[in-house]
């Protein structure tokens, strides 16, 4: 790749160091991929610079945030990696938004909407480090359940398209950027909704000593208009948690319903979902999966999960189950085998990147393809991902 960094971008914001190709071959899935050099932009500009001059010299870019997906979705493929986590500042507020360069933290626009007195709703697993870039291009499911995924606080995109131009994208056009992980383009700036305050909430545990029951009262749940989310824990997850070891149910309701009004019990509680998938790691249940699973269907798959000893919490208002296993384990494969014949998609909440492709729906790979050939048709922008 002949590209000159030097002609776009100031001394120290690129490099060609063996050491950082390494550590940018990589995210933190198991994929390795290769780098041919790094760049830190820090102006629109110098984006919409470096791809219009890569069309002239065949270049081919990673876009990367902070590299903590575990699905491959910011490996290069002979490409170069731009970070964006230097493009970090607040553009402009508006009386319930606020416009951000993509390279921000979630950590650091929280703390910054607070400041004004607002809240931002959607706060993933990793939440400290992942960037709001990271987050619109996998469309994240926030521990939050209830406020839905990262799309449906997007206002509007400021986007840099394959062809080196600035766009902005609002309404219906979103959806050829929000989850596409980068393909389609480099989001430059998100104008994101903001709340005046969290939704009041309470909470109540529910314990139960057959799935039968769980799922029974899981049911009636389901048609109460007052619970926002059902947190599912099983034996495993609820030893670890320093529940008692029985199925548990997590149930938070709108306002004074549930049985916990204590705001610091509800703290605690909202923590646990946090600890789940770190205690499973620290066990060697590395592999986390997330798929969705009709009501009807949610017996048989955890039925069988339990017979393999297999450790499961999950969203259930969602029906996603998140299933943990250890690295060697073959019953990965059987998992894949089994979700499609339950009615189920592999594909929960998480990125598809390198590793879960595979498992696209045709429709969406369509889908994929065409929004690609109109916004990125010389195929610029992170090659292998997706699709």
């Amino acid at each position: 790749m002949t590209l000159k960094l030097e002609d776009i971008l100031p001394h120290g914001f690129y490099s060609t160091e063996a050491v950082d190709k390494l550590v940018y071959a990589r995210d933190a899935s198991d994929y390795e991929g290769t780098c041919t050099a790094v760049a830190w932009p820090t102006t629109k500009q110098q984006l919409m610079n470096m791809i219009k001059f890569a069309k002239k010299e065949a270049g081919r870019f990673t876009i990367r945030g902070a590299g903590m997906n575990k699905v491959g979705s910011s490996v290069p493929a002979n490409a170069l990696v731009i970070d964006m986590t230097k493009l970090n500042k607040v553009i402009e507020w508006g009386h319930d938004s606020i416009t951000v360069e993509a390279g921000m933290t979630l950590s650091e626009c929280t703390q910054i909407v607070q400041k004004k007195g607002y809240y931002f709703p959607v706060k993933p697993l990793g939440h400290a480090a992942c960037t709001i870039g990271g987050m619109i291009a996998s469309n994240v499911l926030g521990l939050e359940t209830y406020y839905g995924r990262m799309g449906e606080w997007v206002y509007e995109l400021e986007i840099i398209d394959g062809k080196g131009d600035r766009q902005k994208i609002t309404g219906e056009e979103l959806r050829n950027f929000i989850g596409l992980e980068g393909i389609t383009g480099v989001i430059y700036a998100a104008k994101l909704k903001l709340l005046s305050a969290p939704i009041e909430k309470s909470i109540t545990v529910f314990k139960f000593n057959t799935l039968t029951a769980l799922m029974d009262k899981v049911m009636v749940l389901d048609k109460n208009k007052s619970v926002m989310a059902i947190e599912f824990f099983d034996e495993f997850c609820s030893s670890l948690l320093g529940l008692e070891p029985a199925l548990h149910l997590v149930v938070e309701y709108k306002e004074d319903v549930g049985v916990i009004k204590d705001k610091e019990e509800i703290k605690k509680l909202n923590e646990l979902k946090e600890k789940i998938s770190m205690l499973l790691t620290n066990k060697k249940y590395t592999e986390q999966e997330d798929p969705k699973i009709p009501y009807d269907q949610m017996s048989r798959l955890l039925n069988w999960l339990g017979k393999n000893g297999i450790p499961c919490y999950g969203h259930i208002k969602q029906q996603i189950l998140c299933p943990a296993f250890k690295d060697d384990s073959r019953l990965i494969q059987d998992l894949y085998q089994i979700v499609p014949k339950l009615n189920g998609e592999i594909i929960g909440q998480q990125a598809v990147g390198i590793k879960r492709k595979k498992f696209l729906s045709q429709d969406k790979i369509k889908r994929y393809m065409r929004a690609k050939e109109k916004y990125d048709p010389e195929k610029l922008l992170n090659p292998s991902i997706l699709i």
